[in-house]
């Protein structure tokens, strides 16, 4: 069952710097403030579907969301998974488009909805506003190439490696395990994930992951994913096994 909660409340400073609106003054805060609301989403819930028209762009300001792609022979692929402070469903934003993805949440999830009823305003606020969603998309499509190369790599260690590695860098964390810190997957990056990141069975991609461990390259632990030799990893990117 999907479960969302819409709230109209102010969001605090806090919310508006994780999301990157603080750094562009209290001009354009002040513009943008009411096209913003706080939706909240069980886990699980779908946020919007792919195709759906495209009325606002979202920002997460906690828990995570699953981006996923259906292409046209039914495949469904997940190209992303949104942390805090990062935001999605970017295409369509100047064009009415639709979305290109769906997104549904990994965890109980908040996130700002932003209405894009201002688009069209003249105003030199609403323009810096514009170059501010430009980047937005700018990021998203870098994002996106990111994942393309991974997909297209002939074997599934690459895939898979480039994959891990993207992942840590858009939503690593730092742990100590055996008295040295190391990056680090959390939880809510499953196997099942990355099986369709990397174009993988859940099989092959624990089968791939248990040798990497007894490797040494890294550690799983208490369902965490926990890269010991980044380097190493690095070169299975390219590696022909």
């Amino acid at each position: 069952m999907v479960w969302c909660r819409l709230t109209s409340v102010l969001l605090n400073d806090v919310k508006m710097s994780m999301i990157g609106l603080a750094s562009l003054g209290r001009e354009a805060l002040d513009f943008i403030r009411p096209h913003l609301s706080t939706q909240t989403f069980n886990a699980n819930s779908v946020i919007y579907f792919q195709n759906d028209p495209t009325k606002c762009i979202y920002f997460v300001t906690r828990g995570y969301v699953r981006l996923s792609y259906i292409s046209e022979d039914g495949v469904v692929t997940l190209h992303s998974i949104v942390p805090p402070g990062r935001s999605f469903g970017e295409a369509g934003i100047f064009d009415n488009d639709g979305f290109v993805d769906t997104a549904f949440t990994a965890t109980q999830t908040e996130v700002v909805a932003m209405g894009l009823g201002w688009v069209d305003d003249p105003s030199d606020v609403s323009a810096r506003m514009q170059g501010f969603l430009a980047r937005l998309i700018a990021r998203r499509l870098r994002d996106q190439v990111e994942f393309t190369r991974a997909l297209y790599r002939p074997i599934l260690m690459q895939r898979l490696s480039h994959s891990l590695l993207r992942l840590l860098d858009l939503m690593g964390n730092d742990i100590r395990y055996r008295g040295q810190m190391y990056r680090c997957l959390g939880p809510v990056v499953t196997q099942r994930d990355l099986g369709s990141m990397a174009r993988g069975t859940r099989e092959n991609v624990n089968k791939m992951l248990r040798k990497w461990h007894d490797d040494g390259i890294l550690a799983l632990e208490d369902r965490h994913i926990i890269v010991l030799d980044e380097e190493r990893l690095q070169g299975l990117t390219l590696s022909e096994g």
